[in-house]
């Protein structure tokens, strides 16, 4: 089985990240396809790719199936903007 390896160095003047993730092909095509992901030009965006890695932590560590990651990770990133809403309000 033939598997994938993304790399993604950012350099944001803050803090280096870097992901390393392997994974299938199908199974990228398959989160390509559910509209989970967009690959375009043959790579992914920050986002999609913060994205697929939750997704894959997610399965991997919980055995979560894909389409519950899909909503755990919708669910985890509102509640995300939320907080950072509440924490704005208390400052003001």
């Amino acid at each position: 089985m033939k598997l994938i390896r993304i790399h993604c160095h950012t350099d944001l003047n803050e803090s280096l990240t870097t992901y390393n993730l392997e994974i299938h092909p199908d199974l990228l095509d398959l989160y390509r396809e559910l509209g989970i992901i967009e690959v375009g030009e043959g790579s992914l965006n920050y986002e999609d790719l913060r994205r697929l890695q939750k997704m894959i932590r997610l399965r991997d560590n919980l055995g979560v199936n894909t389409i519950g990651a899909s909503i755990i990770v919708d669910l985890l990133d509102k509640i995300e903007i939320m907080q950072d809403e509440i924490d704005s309000l208390r400052k003001k």
